[in-house]
């Protein structure tokens, strides 16, 4: 990992346990209001940084699994609820961005997971939704919620006292477990960080399956190989990556990049360096995403410009997503009741069927814009993605982002709580072809505990040469530009660009209008 600069906690006394860990699984969970619990064991351990914890396993009514760590010599009175990725059905041991577990793990929290209420193979596997309409619910919003409700009376007990900050973090489902928090249960946490959140899941699969529809041939082999997409990336650097005034391997706003894959193709006679015809037209219609017959996109444009490494390979989403996808129609959405004979190949979704998939799994969508009450509390907010993020693109959270602006009164009545982040080079939570890593648990706390609202984030990453780089971001849309002097690795080489005060990210596209509020439970 790179040295990344971390925002130092504020210092809070230690609260020492009132109890021993081996009595937990003694106490009596059943009476807690719509969330009855119980823990089923509770062990001693320590962690390879010293930290000595109590890891407790347990399961709230019908079958949340969670996990609970509770350090014994090192809490400061601060309570971390991890969130979930995929289709979940596991309990994740981890937190995103990858570089804040030091922090997470530091002893300083009480740290806790859960599997969203039902247990799965893998992020492909949503048998588990059909004719199941509480696991839908639990999966979709309740299980984030009952979690952080029991885990606090579980730490009120083992402390004698309940946490004095409750924070939650997540990446891509986690993302969205995260805003489905802010939205339906402002009151959990005092700070929520929200990383590529899947804010549309029921849209996203027209998405996901017009990739694999133009990345696979009539007879179901790929179109794109991994030679064919090097060579895309490499022009699509060359193109754009001087855009922001400075060739430096990096694109900052793929949003203004304009290249067509179709200029790569080959010419009469040439044999390397090019493409097929077909190669381009399917690199071109990803960079488009889906439309309708009338030419309208049917979510917020396609792959991002610099995400082009990620397209081939073995488990590529781009190729492969369909098999995900296809079951959240048939089981998620659909509940296993319609739509069993789905196929995939030969779907030409329009207006109608993209409306059907927010009426019938609209509850899944963490789509509200409505933020007032999470900032009538106290509440903070950072979102952030990387600008490279194959499975998220580069329009939606700037879009959302518009929104709540619309809703909250601007920027005045949206920067008091809110913060969004746009990182260049960076993949989907994790990784990248600059891979910037970033602290957002330190800023947060700074932010919540001080109330020290974070302004530009530093982050870095190791170049092929070995090469540390380290770039500011500053909250969005702000960008940066070089200063014209000093090393282009150093981040004091770089400020801000004032934006204009009329700036717009709204993004046009068929669900534009069918946004409004969170659709009923499924019960």
């Amino acid at each position: 990992m790179p040295p990344v600069h971390f925002t130092p906690l504020p210092e809070r006394p230690v609260v020492m346990p009132v109890m021993a860990c081996d009595a937990l699984p003694t106490e009596d969970l059943l009476a807690i209001k719509d969330a009855p619990a119980r823990i089923s064991s509770a062990t001693l351990e320590t962690r390879d940084n010293g930290v000595a914890f109590c890891r407790i396993r347990g399961m709230i009514a019908p079958q949340i699994q969670f996990e609970l760590h509770l350090p014994t010599e090192t809490y400061t009175g601060r309570y971390l609820q991890g969130g979930c990725g995929g289709a979940c059905g596991v309990i994740y041991q981890t937190v995103s961005p990858s570089c804040d577990n030091q922090t997470a793990f530091s002893g300083a929290f009480a740290v806790s997971f859960n599997n969203s209420g039902h247990v799965g193979p893998d992020a492909r596997d949503t048998l588990w939704a059909a004719h199941a309409p509480q696991l839908r619910a639990d999966f979709a919003y309740r299980a984030a919620h009952v979690t952080a409700r029991v885990a606090k009376e579980i730490i009120a007990r083992f402390y004698g006292r309940k946490p004095a900050y409750s924070y939650f973090m997540g990446c891509s489902n986690g993302g969205r477990e995260a805003m489905m928090e802010a939205q339906r249960y402002p009151d959990d946490f005092d700070g929520i960080i929200a990383g590529a959140p899947a804010l549309w899941i029921t849209p996203g699969v027209v998405r996901i399956i017009h990739e694999s529809q133009v990345a696979r041939s009539a007879d179901g082999q790929p179109i794109l190989t991994p030679q064919s997409t090097q060579l895309l990336h490499r022009a699509v650097m060359a193109a754009c990556d001087g855009l922001d005034g400075l060739k430096d391997g990096q694109i900052d706003n793929p949003r203004r990049c304009r290249f067509d894959p179709r200029t790569l193709v080959c010419k009469p006679g040439q044999r390397a360096d090019c493409v097929t015809a077909q190669q381009a037209e399917t690199m071109h219609r990803l960079y488009e995403g889906p439309r309708d017959a009338q030419g309208r996109p049917l979510f917020f444009g396609g792959e991002p410009y610099g995400s082009e490494l990620l397209w081939t390979g073995p488990g590529s989403f781009v190729a492969d997503g369909y098999q995900l996808a296809a079951n959240q129609i048939k089981f998620m959405i659909y509940n296993g009741e319609t739509h069993q004979d789905f196929d995939w190949r030969t779907w030409k979704p329009d207006a109608a069927a993209l409306a059907d998939l927010i009426d019938k799994g609209g509850y899944y969508n963490a789509s509200n814009p409505d933020l007032a009450a999470f900032k009538a509390r106290g509440g903070k907010l950072i979102m952030w993605q990387g600008e490279a993020d194959n499975a998220a693109g580069s329009w939606l959270l700037p879009d959302y982002y518009q929104r709540v602006r619309d809703a909250m009164g601007g920027f005045a009545g949206t920067d008091p709580f809110m913060r969004v982040y746009m990182f260049p080079g960076v993949y989907h939570c994790a990784g990248g072809y600059v891979a910037y890593q970033h602290d957002l648990l330190g800023p947060m706390v700074d932010w919540v505990e001080r109330g020290a609202a974070p302004g530009a984030v530093e982050g870095a990453a190791i170049l092929e040469d070995g090469t540390v780089r380290r770039r500011p971001t500053y909250p969005f849309p702000v960008q940066i530009r070089y200063t014209g002097r000093g090393d282009i690795n150093s981040a004091s080489s770089f400020a801000p660009v004032p934006i204009a005060k009329d700036h717009d990210d709204r993004f046009d596209w068929v669900g534009a209008g069918m946004e409004a509020g969170p659709p009923p439970a499924p019960y």
